[in-house]
């Protein structure tokens, strides 16, 4: 959240502030990467939770209601996004990425050992739905405070280069996930995998969890914001001030970060149901298949913050944006030829079009002012 000091030549300038802001980077990376490793493991996981947890319902409803469910997760990140940005500004930035990154990975380590449906009837989809809402609670506090802790440690030099860096851990988890669910796929065989193996890639981020929460510890809160604290000059309602002070600024990046979260987050959780259920594509393919468009997709973000260091964030925007406008009926089509072993059209498009949204989405970070 803005304060009342502006960034400080004093606080932010020389190599050691180049060298903090590269540990920090590194850091919201990592945390980035668990928010969305975590978010994209359960779209992945979709036509294995549905029988499991939903039933009842037909094997479609089941998969739309497994959906409905993920969806639950977005409507939560808003509420965590205020609730730890209070707690950024009055307790320090350190202390809230710790808390979301510990919340992230803990929630979707319980999701990994909840009780079926057939073991504790109706109520194994509502502790799904919660365990989800305090997932996307969690995740709502990391992105936002994450670029807070980069731009409070980049000197003023090359911020769109380590802001970069925050969404190119979200591009690395979405990538990873398919991939990890794919192995799982693979050495275990779709009858485990349905069975007990869907359990795997969930469990799989209480280790990621404590590598990040170690890293991070050892971070400390950036000098400006121990300068405010020292001076008790943290605004008493930061919410209220930044909305007065910025709300432009908020509503763009608030805009920005909505349309590429939607179109990135349906696309690839829409394209792996579609994939698997409608063209019955085998799943180790769909998997496989993801995590390559997605990984070489991601380059897009160190990219996309160079240029916007070099050009700007409009013309990074620009170029972004209308590449994804460009490619989205070329996706679609490629995923209708895949059925016919289209297999490298829809990766080379695929990976074009992530590209394109994340040459974008490196440009929002770098729009936030503390």
């Amino acid at each position: 959240m803005p304060n009342t000091i502006p960034n400080s030549p004093v606080l932010h300038g020389g190599e050691n502030s180049r060298s903090r802001a590269r540990r920090v980077g590194a850091a919201s990376m990592l945390g980035t990467f668990i928010e969305f490793y975590d978010f994209t493991c359960y779209g992945f996981l979709v036509i294995y939770l549905a029988p499991l947890f939903f039933p009842a319902h037909s094997p479609s409803a089941g998969v739309l209601a497994t959906l409905g469910v993920y969806g639950v997760g977005y409507l939560a990140r808003p509420l965590g996004a205020l609730f730890f940005g209070r707690l950024g500004d009055r307790r320090g930035r350190r202390t809230a990425l710790l808390v979301t990154v510990v919340g992230m990975g803990t929630a979707t380590t319980v999701m990994g050992v909840l009780p079926t449906y057939a073991t504790v009837g109706a109520a194994a989809p509502v502790l799904l739905v919660l365990v989800r809402m305090v997932q996307g609670f969690c995740a709502g506090g990391e992105i936002g405070g994450a670029a807070t802790l980069v731009s409070e440690s980049d000197g003023g030099r090359g911020r769109g280069r380590f802001q970069s860096l925050i969404p190119l851990g979200s591009g690395l988890g979405v990538a990873v996930a398919p991939a990890v669910v794919g192995l799982t796929v693979t050495v275990l065989g779709k009858e485990e995998m349905a069975d007990w193996g869907w359990r795997l890639p969930l469990l799989l981020s209480a280790l990621t969890t404590v590598v990040v929460v170690i890293y991070r510890v050892r971070l400390d809160d950036s000098p400006e914001f121990r300068s405010l604290a020292e001076a008790e000059a943290v605004e008493r309602s930061p919410v209220r001030t930044a909305l007065s002070r910025h709300w432009r600024m908020i509503a763009v990046a608030a805009v920005l970060n909505l349309v590429v979260t939607m179109v990135l987050g349906v696309l690839v959780n829409y394209m792996s149901v579609y994939l698997l259920s409608v063209l019955e594509v085998p799943p180790v393919k769909v998997y496989w298949l993801s995590a390559v468009c997605l990984l070489l997709g991601a380059v897009g973000f160190p990219v996309g913050g160079w240029w916007t260091d070099r050009f700007g964030r409009r013309s990074a925007m620009l170029f972004g944006f209308g590449g994804a406008a460009a490619l989205i009926f070329p996706v679609l089509y490629g995923m209708r030829a895949l059925r016919g072993g289209g297999t490298g059209a829809l990766i080379g498009v695929g990976a074009l079009y992530v590209l394109s949204l994340a040459f974008s989405y490196a440009a929002t970070p770098a729009m936030y002012v503390t």
